[in-house]
């Protein structure tokens, strides 16, 4: 399923802990591993002796980030190509993705506040909107819990061209690792947050609902996997996460829509806020 995959790390414990999480992909996939290190280069340098200092620095903390990341891969018994590169953290990773042909991106996301997240943006989320493939977001501590034969998947659709690719391949993980996949369909609420967020959905909105449902139950017919299917009426952000938690899944995914840089930076998008407020690893597909 996944020939090839990409691991982007800084060094961090919880990029060890997405390394670990996309180690146990490669070797249940028997996928080729590789993992890219970037040493930042800094924009400004008031100094040519400190800007060397620095690089020097940086070289030795990558080497034992590559050494620690090594040894993890030899206890897994996968091989691990390393790539380290002086330059920006987005741009080249999501440029040796593409180079690579990578079928799946694996990235640690460090927490931020929602307002950040849709103020500034950070590394990961910049990361996900730019990546032509899959991307696997893995925050602090969870690959500690991680179940790598994804024993329980919960997919979001929306009736998109995207979330049919997001659940294509959530069938197909689900078929992987005999796994319980569930799909939830979410009559969006409107403003405002008076409404009853468990009122019945409406027979209009029933009928299109039913519509995206019967292809789904098709596609996981075909796919030979038994899909459960919840209905609900709500925030979508909010009753996909929370589901999630109630079902205590190993993975939530979902299809992506793209938009430019600025408007997620600035507004913010559902994959975004479900990135962020997830408990499990989630998988972005675009």
């Amino acid at each position: 399923m996944f020939d090839k995959i990409l691991h982007a790390s800084d060094g961090s414990e919880h990029a060890f802990e997405a390394l670990a999480l996309a180690l146990a992909l490669a070797k249940q996939n028997n996928s080729e591993m590789h993992m890219i290190c970037i040493e930042e280069a800094p924009y400004v340098s008031e100094l040519i002796e400190e800007a060397r200092d620095a690089t020097r620095a940086a070289g030795s903390r990558i080497e034992g980030v590559l050494q620690r990341a090594r040894k993890m891969a030899e206890e897994c018994q996968v091989t691990l190509h390393t790539h380290v590169i002086t330059g920006h953290p987005v741009r080249d990773i999501v440029t040796l993705a593409a180079d690579l042909d990578a079928d799946l991106l694996v990235i640690g996301a460090q927490g931020h506040s929602g307002f950040y997240g849709r103020l500034i943006g950070s590394k990961a989320e910049r990361i996900t909107q730019l990546a032509r493939c899959p991307v696997l977001v893995v925050k602090p501590d969870e690959a500690k819990v991680f179940r790598p034969t994804f024993d329980k998947i919960l997919h979001a659709i929306d009736g998109s061209k995207h979330s049919f690719q997001a659940l294509k391949l959530a069938l197909a993980l689900a078929k992987l690792n005999s796994s319980e996949l569930h799909t939830v369909c979410v009559e969006e609420l409107p403003y405002p947050e008076q409404v009853e967020e468990n009122r019945p959905v409406t027979p209009e909105v029933r009928g299109r609902i039913e519509m995206v449902l019967e292809k789904a139950r098709a596609m996981a017919e075909e796919s030979q996997v038994t899909l459960h299917i919840h209905v609900v009426a709500g925030r979508p952000v909010h009753v996909i996460v929370k589901l999630a938690a109630d079902l205590d899944v190993a993975l939530l995914v979902f299809g992506a829509q793209g938009h430019s840089a600025l408007y997620q930076r600035i507004i913010g998008s559902k994959a975004d806020r479900m990135m962020q407020l997830a408990q499990c690893p989630v998988l972005v597909v675009k």
